[in-house]
């Protein structure tokens, strides 16, 4: 009876071994099998049949972005149409030098050629100016004398003159080589300014700004050109 019941248990034995190892031959997995690698097998471009996504390049962007107008553009021009202000206007220099036009001239001798000493014949010009109008800057408190002095010098005008210191007066003998008595007893040189015959020296007439000085050589003691007695 003992030897039946472990015959019963040795086979029952055997029976869960056998049942064991069939469980665990069941869950046991198979190996995969390896797979090609994406690289080996290049995968169909979706790109070329799915309509683009992406977003839009730069280029795309500027052309669709209207362009922004431009800075200069909006910025007013500087141009000669446009009005200048008060500072930029042209005005004359507060430190401007004052000027004045100078003109000498004989021509009173081509009238009374038949008093002129025949030496001085070929000095006279055609029309009788020595100097044209000129204009001539000067320094404030200048006389008619100090201009005249300098225009000669200048141009390359001869010029003979003497001094009163006493007096505080200049007197002018010649101006381009014709002297008092050179046409008769009552020629020699005047000036006036601004049309009229001062009855003083030059070097005594202050010059203001803009004044027309003319040196004139008279054949009949300034009654030929307009005036008396002065220079």
């Amino acid at each position: 009876m003992k030897t039946a019941k472990r015959l019963c248990a040795a086979l029952l034995a055997l029976a869960l071994i056998f049942t064991l190892a069939g469980c665990n031959a069941q869950t046991t997995e198979p190996t995969p099998t390896p797979t090609p690698a994406q690289s080996e097998t290049p995968a169909p471009d979706a790109a070329q049949d799915a309509p683009a996504t992406s977003a839009p390049s730069e280029t795309e962007r500027q052309e669709e972005t209207p362009a922004e107008p431009s800075k200069q553009a909006e910025a007013p021009s500087q141009t000669a149409d446009t009005p200048a202000s008060p500072d930029e206007t042209d005005t004359p220099s507060e430190n401007a030098a004052p000027t004045c036009t100078v003109s000498i001239s004989c021509a009173a001798i081509l009238e009374n050629l038949d008093r002129l000493n025949a030496e001085k014949a070929d000095l006279i010009p055609a029309d009788g100016v020595l100097l044209a109008p000129t204009a001539v800057e000067f320094t404030e408190g200048e006389s008619v004398f100090d201009v005249l002095k300098r225009v000669c010098r200048e141009n390359k005008i001869h010029m003979e003159f003497s001094e009163t210191p006493v007096y505080q007066s200049a007197y002018i003998e010649g101006i381009g080589n014709l002297y008092e008595f050179d046409c008769g007893e009552g020629s020699g040189w005047m000036y006036r300014v601004n049309g009229e015959f001062p009855n003083y020296g030059c070097s005594r007439y202050t010059l203001a700004d803009g004044d027309t000085v003319e040196w004139v050589y008279t054949c009949d003691f300034g009654a030929d050109v307009g005036g008396g007695l002065g220079a």
